[in-house]
């Protein structure tokens, strides 16, 4: 009988390895997937505290806040978004890196004027409109004043009007709560701790889950001051805690009136 080859592997020793290799993808991809999502977590973070700090910068020239979207006129025939006047300190696009997380799956919509009315955008991020009360008016946020509902006038929020800009969120990862209980909303430009009743609009995101596979249970945040933090996502849409809720409004107040049980 013809001997073995040296150095010849047998079936078994390679079945053996391709066993142990296997073992160690499967202890191994987690700490791979886990390190790409807080990779991609600070690089979203860092997005928002550059729009923190160009809106920080357009407000100290304007003294008061863009707002959400300015309708067609002489100087801007194409009206403009809060986005739009961030332009001169960021030179980004709605559509460009800046605006996108890396983390964020659906595509990006620049939404513009047509008439009287204008396109709400989607992307990884919304600017804070407050919370809607009674009369579907959003009240206490940074993106100008509303009428019932949730028709926007004209009138800004002074930089004066937010009494702690560090408690006072900004913009953060597009997800806003529906009146209803437990209901999100994914990918709107404005950001609500409680959006009117009369919005309707997909997707709806009906549980936590796809909320919090984007990062590891937690939603990024960019505040008044500049700074941006990771907050637990419940903790920032769903607790009535007034210590949470009051990081929506300008007055650094939890308005419980607006959130009845």
């Amino acid at each position: 009988m013809r001997g073995q080859k040296p150095g010849a592997f047998t079936l078994i020793e390679l079945l053996v390895v391709i066993a142990v290799l296997a073992i160690l993808a499967a202890l191994l991809l987690p700490g791979l997937l886990s390190a790409k999502a807080a990779g991609q977590s600070a690089r979203c973070r860092g997005n928002l505290r550059q729009v923190g700090l160009a809106l920080q910068m357009y407000v100290h020239e304007n003294t008061h806040y863009p707002l959400l979207a300015t309708r067609q006129n002489s100087a801007r025939p194409e009206g403009a978004k809060w986005y739009d006047d961030l332009k001169p300190y960021l030179v980004h696009k709605w559509t460009n890196d800046l605006f996108l997380c890396p983390s964020f799956k659906l595509e990006a919509f620049d939404g513009r004027d047509e008439g009287d009315y204008f396109y709400l955008s989607i992307g990884s991020y919304g600017y804070n409109v407050g919370s809607a009360g009674q009369d579907d008016a959003y009240q206490f946020g940074l993106a100008g004043k509303f009428a019932s509902q949730a028709r926007m006038t004209a009138t800004a929020t002074r930089e004066t009007d937010v009494k702690v800009p560090s408690d006072m969120i900004a913009s953060a990862d597009a997800y806003s709560t529906w009146s209803r209980q437990d209901q999100l909303v994914l990918g709107l430009e404005i950001l609500s701790r409680k959006l009117h009743n009369q919005l309707d609009f997909t997707p709806l995101v009906r549980e936590l889950k796809v909320v919090n596979q984007r990062h590891n249970g937690k939603l990024n945040a960019g505040f008044c001051d500049g700074h941006a933090e990771s907050v637990q996502t419940r903790e920032l849409l769903l607790d009535p805690n007034p210590k949470f809720l009051k990081r929506w409004h300008a007055d650094n107040e939890p308005h419980p009136e607006l959130f009845p049980r």
